[in-house]
């Protein structure tokens, strides 16, 4: 069907964006795409935040400044809710799923005094899933918009049964997680969510499992190629009845150079003078703090790889960690600066012993300008599914840090699903990996006489290759959003 059939509906689409980095990038995205692809004609926004988090007026003006240059602004309604007063002495994911529950009085007052025509869709992430009795409400067709993996999907798809039949922590099992039709899951690379069954998030995570379950449609950011089997078996019926559609890869735009832009154009100038696919690039999340231990190692590895870097950090902590997660961002803009310009005085030693031989950014630094530029020739990550994607679509390998979240999972897929990375063996209790592992694994993916690291930098460059053409027209991802329009136009008479 062409973009025109599917625009004649009037499909008035409320999205509500969630808080975190992590999550906003990838529905910046989205409701671009929904806006220049003229799949809605009218849309509005939620904004939510959390009460104390400076981060709100930042997450407003990237809106704004990035749907602005599209001819369709006009269609876009922006609506900040109350931020919400939430206790910080919880982990980030009960924070979140304590957020989406009191936004619901509030979302459904905004709704109701709304004129015509109101919202016929209503778009969430997996922990806004839990406001989806406003769509039963006010008679709203539900989507949820994955902004990790597939394989993710298929788990959360698949855990209310796991809860009737695994006994005991999933933890403790000795065979792995087994989901029909996917790669089975190791126990200690389970989702957040699922490492402790008395713990309040797993039970929050189980009500927003069985609502996820009766949604109408799941949007993916992922594409067939990067993951196709767990894409079959979500279409197979034996997980789940959901149709899932793989729109894949949504991924922030490279800034344009301007007159303010003094951090990026300094980091930009150091790499136009090192050579081809010399430096690896290092960077653990805007999110995450390491501590001085990892620091420590961290520095040591990139001075015994022997390899030019960049690296993008924030001052450690005696306790590493990602209590700063919903907050992360909020001054990407305009704080970055060089390490010349900031105080350092909380660094371990080993750290000053390599400034020498690298560029060491504070706190932000232009990760999609860094990845694209040519003498980049890896990425030493923390493999958020955002910088994974990065990663593929500018065709730069990856050393695999994985600290929480769904980040043990797509390291797994990288290194053994799809062959582009390496994933370094970290000590468990405490995010440690030692100075030689990493060493040893930025050097098999930077070598040239390396034949596994040929192997990763040849199948990424395919990928990004395909990654490239999955928004033309008639692309891949571009007919998957159509296919789901279509759908709920047949399913639901919107």
């Amino acid at each position: 069907m062409s973009i025109m059939n599917t625009a004649t509906h009037n499909y008035h689409a409320a999205i509500l964006c969630p808080p975190g980095l992590g999550h906003i990038i990838p529905f910046l995205e989205l409701t671009k795409k929904l806006v220049s692809h003229k799949k809605i004609t009218k849309l509005t926004i939620f904004v939510a935040s959390i009460k104390n988090n400076s981060s709100k007026p930042q997450i407003a003006t990237n809106i704004v400044q990035s749907l602005m240059k599209h001819d369709l602004f006009h269609i876009i309604h922006i609506i900040h809710l109350p931020p919400i007063d939430i206790p910080t002495n919880t982990n980030t994911g009960t924070q979140l799923a304590m957020l989406m529950r009191e936004l619901i009085p509030h979302i459904c007052h905004e709704i109701s005094t709304m004129t015509s025509p109101k919202p016929t869709i209503l778009i969430t992430d997996l922990f806004g899933s839990l406001v989806m009795p406003i769509a039963e409400k006010f008679n709203m067709s539900k989507l949820v918009f994955f902004t990790s993996n597939a394989w993710n999907v298929a788990l959360t798809l698949h855990t209310p049964t796991l809860d009737e039949v695994v006994e005991g922590e999933y933890t403790d099992q000795k065979e792995c997680i087994q989901i029909p039709g996917c790669n089975p899951i190791s126990p200690c690379d389970l989702f957040t969510p699922l490492l402790d069954r008395n713990d309040r998030l797993y039970h929050e995570y189980l009500q927003i499992c069985e609502q996820i379950r009766k949604v109408d449609g799941i949007f993916v950011n992922t594409f067939h190629e990067l993951e196709a089997k767990t894409i079959v078996a979500l279409r197979s019926g034996k997980i789940s009845k959901v149709p899932v559609y793989p729109i894949g890869p949504l991924i922030r735009e490279a800034k344009k150079q301007s007159c303010e832009d003094e951090n990026r154009d300094y980091v930009i100038d150091w790499l136009d003078k090192q050579e081809e696919e010399s430096v690896i690039y290092v960077s653990l999340g805007s999110g995450y703090t390491m501590s001085h231990e990892q620091v420590k190692d961290m520095a040591l590895g990139l001075e015994l790889s022997g390899k030019k870097f960049v690296w993008s950090l924030t001052p450690p902590s005696t306790k590493a960690g990602d209590d700063h997660y919903l907050m992360a961002g909020e001054n990407a803009e305009s704080n970055g600066i060089a390490i010349s310009q900031a105080s350092v005085s909380s660094f371990p030693d080993e750290f000053y012993k390599i400034r020498s031989k690298g560029l060491v950014v504070m706190d932000w630094a232009p990760q999609l300008e860094i990845l694209k530029h040519s003498s980049t020739g890896g990425f030493l990550s923390h493999c958020g599914w955002n910088s994974i994607l990065e990663c593929v679509s500018c065709g730069v390998p990856i050393v695999a840090w994985p600290l929480f979240a769904d980040q043990m999972m797509n390291a797994e897929i990288i290194a053994k699903e799809i062959g582009i990375g390496v994933r370094l063996n970290v000590t468990q209790s405490a995010n440690v990996v030692g100075s030689e592992e990493i060493a040893k694994t930025i050097c098999k993916i930077m070598d040239k006489e390396d034949i596994e690291g040929c192997a990763m930098r040849k199948r990424v460059k395919e990928l990004k290759h395909i990654a490239e053409k999955a928004w033309s027209q008639d692309g891949p991802s571009f007919c998957e959003m159509t296919n789901a329009f279509v759908r709920i136009s047949q399913t639901r008479g919107v």
